[in-house]
């Protein structure tokens, strides 16, 4: 596990500190001030990326928590979790990607391919390269129709 800086357990105390800690860029906090309302993230959606983040140990492995987990963690239906899973990745957030065991042991939990969602909040942070960084007098303003462009 990485070293926790001392500012971070002071805050939270040494339990918590013990369980670690999941990254969660500013960038996507924001998110959805930066895109169109159709583009934006439900409360559900983002509850649900935070768990799947939460699985995400390092850059080259995609994470692949089960949507009975994901159910478990985020405190609704595994059915809710699935039309959540297909909402993102209708609106290109997320890939899922089917997983199988070894001689035939069946289909596995779906890896999850997030590198549209790295790409998206890349942009959004290239087009704001000082948000947080001096306040709010700093972000930079968004197109006529309220969003920046963060498509394909």
């Amino acid at each position: 596990m990485a070293k926790i800086n001392q500012s971070t357990q002071k805050k939270w105390g040494d339990g918590v500190a013990k369980g670690g800690f999941t990254i969660l860029p500013n960038h996507l906090i924001a998110y959805n001030q930066f895109v169109d309302e159709a583009s934006q993230i439900s409360p559900t959606e983002f509850v649900i990326l935070c768990q799947i983040l939460f699985h995400w140990w390092g850059e080259s492995q995609m994470p692949f928590p089960s949507k009975q987990t994901l159910a478990l963690r985020s405190g609704i239906s595994s059915r809710q979790v699935q039309r959540t899973l297909l909402s993102l990745e209708n609106k290109g957030i997320i890939t899922r990607v089917a997983r199988y065991g070894a001689n035939n042991r069946g289909r596995l939990s779906n890896v999850y391919d997030l590198s549209a969602l790295v790409e998206k909040v890349s942009r959004i942070a290239k087009a704001n390269p000082s948000l947080y960084e001096r306040g709010p007098e700093t972000i930079k303003a968004p197109a006529e129709n309220g969003s920046f462009d963060v498509s394909d």
